[in-house]
């Protein structure tokens, strides 16, 4: 299973929330500040994204299974199948680069 982007998305936003009495004086810069949720909100959309997938998966085996259920969408077969690679092996798999 991927790592849960959850827990970064957590960390960027409490990181964020510590510069924020800093903002405009000498401290925090505020570049690294909307930084900081620019990187949780691409975090959040990830795990969006991933959960999105686990329900294409969780919805296509049960159709697979059922003799009487003709699943002739090629295109859903072959979605179903790498969603079901990338969650099993998790990103960075197979050569590919982040």
């Amino acid at each position: 299973m991927p790592p849960n982007t959850t827990p970064a998305a957590e960390a960027l936003f409490a990181r964020a929330r510590a510069m924020y009495p800093t903002l405009g004086s000498t401290g925090a810069e505020p570049g690294e500040y909307k930084r900081c949720f620019d990187w949780a909100d691409m975090h959040l959309r990830i795990a969006e994204a991933m959960t999105g997938g686990a329900h294409v998966v969780a919805a296509h085996h049960p159709l697979l299974a059922q003799a009487d259920v003709r699943v002739a969408e090629d295109c859903l077969s072959h979605e179903t199948c790498r969603w079901t690679e990338f969650l099993h092996n998790g990103p960075g798999k197979h050569g590919r680069t982040a």
